[in-house]
């Protein structure tokens, strides 16, 4: 189980990088805007991904964990 959590640990952390990049636009709006988060899909889109993924681990940890905790 460690060696899982430090090999995704490793890809998060090596494209760190690759997702801070500033995209053509920036400068142009408020960037810390909520509408330039919303209107950007370089923003958008892994913004959506993370709270799919998050709400899809929070439902199977109901189901499994707390289903098997009663």
């Amino acid at each position: 189980m460690k060696s899982r959590v430090k090999k995704s640990a490793l890809v998060l952390f090596s494209m760190m990088p690759v997702i801070t990049w500033a995209h053509p636009g920036h400068g142009h709006e408020n960037p810390l805007s909520p509408g330039h988060y919303v209107a950007n899909p370089e923003h958008f889109i892994p913004l959506a991904l993370t709270v799919a993924v998050s709400l899809v681990l929070i439902g199977l940890y109901r189901v499994y964990v707390m289903k098997h905790i009663k």
